[in-house]
């Protein structure tokens, strides 16, 4: 294990997770600036490859981080509970997640900090950036309640600093590391899609803020993007592996009936994701019979409440793809 620079974080220190599994050759340059954002830095790192963990280790030290190997792929939620916990034992306040394929802008990490102390009447668990879709370079529109529905969703840019959505994505948030522990960290048994999701619902049962830093800029890929023409328009289906739309699929139906009762807006709009994928993969997507098959199996797992690890290939063509909401 890396040892990397020397750490003396005090309580209000922002430290950075980094959770990693088989990154690609343009990582070191992404990790470079990401170690510009935050101290300490951890890698934690799901590959279990020898070559993999030598190749990052020395990356990790080359931008002054530490480097933290799991002797399997854990899973998202589990890589960010061992940050999380690192860096709360070194004395952090709070720590910014990022995934292998962001990268943010300089100035992310202020940002967000600026945008949790907005309101101290009601403290913020997480606070999400306001990141682009690196495939079509569009800015994300976040979830928010209708004013007027329980049952209705909107989606929303952030022209302005947002003080109420509903779930952010887990790469480029800052959480409240007081607010990771009263929470009990996130799902490990979700193992990685919605991870994100499901904790932000927690918070905000609990009380908790979930916030947008509208300067907060960071580039972020869905999936592996990439354009389809289809009926006279260009579409941009996101092409994910089955194993992670089994995944996907699985934990949707787990959070629903977690959290739909509470959230109806939330579930209406998981709903109507699940169903633009559905077409996506019916109209535009290649291998069609596999991904459709993964998402039934997934559903169906996921009402018979099974959780836990899903068996991922390491992916040798580009790096394992990124779910955003």
């Amino acid at each position: 294990m890396s040892t990397g620079a020397p750490i003396s974080p005090g309580p209000a220190a922002c430290g950075g997770v980094v959770v990693t599994f088989f990154p690609d050759a343009e990582f070191e340059a992404r990790l470079g600036a990401i170690a510009r954002e935050v101290s300490p830095l951890l890698v934690v790192d799901n590959s279990a490859d020898p070559a993999v963990r030598n190749r990052l280790e020395a990356v990790t030290d080359r931008c002054g981080g530490r480097f933290l190997p799991n002797a399997a792929n854990l899973g998202t939620a589990a890589a960010l509970n061992r940050g999380f916990a690192e860096l709360a034992r070194l004395g952090c306040g709070w720590a910014v997640a990022f995934d292998q394929d962001s990268a943010p802008a300089p100035g992310l990490a202020g940002r967000l900090r600026a945008c949790a102390g907005s309101d101290p009447f009601r403290p913020a668990a997480v606070v999400g950036a306001n990141w682009t879709d690196a495939a079509r370079g569009t800015p994300a529109l976040h979830l928010i309640r209708h004013p007027r529905s329980r049952l209705r969703f909107q989606r929303v840019a952030a022209a302005q600093d947002l003080p109420a959505v509903t779930t952010v994505i887990m790469s480029g948030s800052l959480f409240s590391l007081e607010a990771w522990r009263e929470l009990g960290g996130f799902d490990e048994s979700l193992f990685l899609d919605l991870v994100d999701s499901d904790y932000c619902l927690r918070a905000r049962e609990a009380g908790w803020a979930v916030r947008v830093a509208a300067e907060a800029g960071l580039v972020h890929p869905r999936g592996r993007k990439r354009p389809v023409r289809f009926c006279g328009r260009t579409w941009w289906p996101a092409f994910m592996p089955p194993p992670r739309l089994h995944t996907l699929f699985r934990n949707r139906v787990l959070l629903f009936r977690r959290h739909a009762w509470r959230e109806p807006h939330w579930a209406a709009f998981e709903t109507a994701y699940a169903l633009k994928i559905l077409a996506e993969v019916a109209f535009l997507e290649d291998a069609k019979l596999a991904r459709l098959g993964a998402c039934l199996r997934g559903t169906g797992a996921g009402i018979v409440g099974r959780r836990g690890i899903v068996n991922f290939v390491p992916p040798h063509s580009g790096p394992e793809p990124g779910r955003a909401a």
